[in-house]
């Protein structure tokens, strides 16, 4: 295994959600639908690092990205705009994925993941509301809250199936990747996440804004790539690929 594997393993396991979500009509008004890489790379980190690897995991991999999938398609429908074609189709995109992840799930015979699972999804709902909230909070604060919304449906996918001594990893690695692909969506005027008008609110202009978060990216890169060289339980491919990750995270936010 070595880190080109690593990168076929991730395409594989996307082609695979891909096919499962196909839809022609959606695929034509609405494009392909979002999955995000670096939750694929965290997913199958385990895998990679050695530890065995079943069917059901990566049945139970491909349902955590679908959910997610769901998730974010919602997440583009914009607020002034709900009501047009395009965005009717976008939700009933995400409708359409919500469902795919049930018929997934239905097929495991494992009643407490989905369960936990389940629980995620309330957990992130519940966090992407708290940014409606006429509440001060700090940039600190904003981000666990975040932090939570990118990751704790596969910190449930880890717990479960025994990958616990990668939670701490996966969430600062998630953490720091989401908010390196929401940056470059902020600076283009393309972002649909609330955290980042949130927290636009608390600077006086937005290149203020994009300057602090650009700091808190190149902080936790730093102090991320520190503590994977301490990390004994990660061989050297698992250690090289997530590496590459942030240093070129780190040079996309300076």
């Amino acid at each position: 295994m070595n880190a080109a594997n690593m990168e076929q393993l991730v395409t594989e396991l996307k082609d695979e959600i891909y096919n499962k979500l196909h839809h022609r009509t959606l695929l034509a008004y609405t494009g392909q639908p979002p999955i995000w890489d670096d939750q694929l790379f965290y997913l199958l980190l385990p895998r990679v690092n050695g530890e065995q690897w079943t069917k059901q995991h990566q049945v139970a991999a491909q349902s955590v990205a679908m959910i997610q999938t769901a998730l974010t398609t919602h997440d583009l429908v914009k607020e002034q705009q709900a009501t047009s074609k395009a965005q009717q189709l976008m939700v009933l995109a995400g409708d359409y994925y919500s469902g795919m992840y049930y018929d997934t799930l239905a097929k495991l015979p494992d009643i407490q993941f989905v369960q936990k699972l389940s629980n995620a999804v309330a957990e992130i709902s519940e966090q992407k509301t708290a940014f409606y909230e006429p509440k001060e909070c700090t940039l600190e604060e904003l981000l666990i809250r975040y932090e939570t919304i990118v990751s704790r449906a596969v910190e449930q996918f880890m717990g479960h199936f025994g990958f616990t001594v990668y939670i701490e990893l996966m969430k600062k690695g998630m953490l720091l990747s989401r908010l390196s692909a929401e940056l470059k969506k902020v600076i283009n005027d393309t972002s649909t996440i609330r955290l980042f008008r949130v927290i636009s609110e608390r600077f006086s202009s937005k290149d203020e804004a994009i300057q602090a978060i650009q700091q808190e990216i190149t902080t936790r890169a730093t102090k991320l790539t520190e503590e994977i060289h301490t990390m004994g339980f990660l061989t050297n491919v698992a250690k090289t690929a997530i590496l590459s990750r942030i240093e070129a995270l780190n040079h996309s936010a300076t």
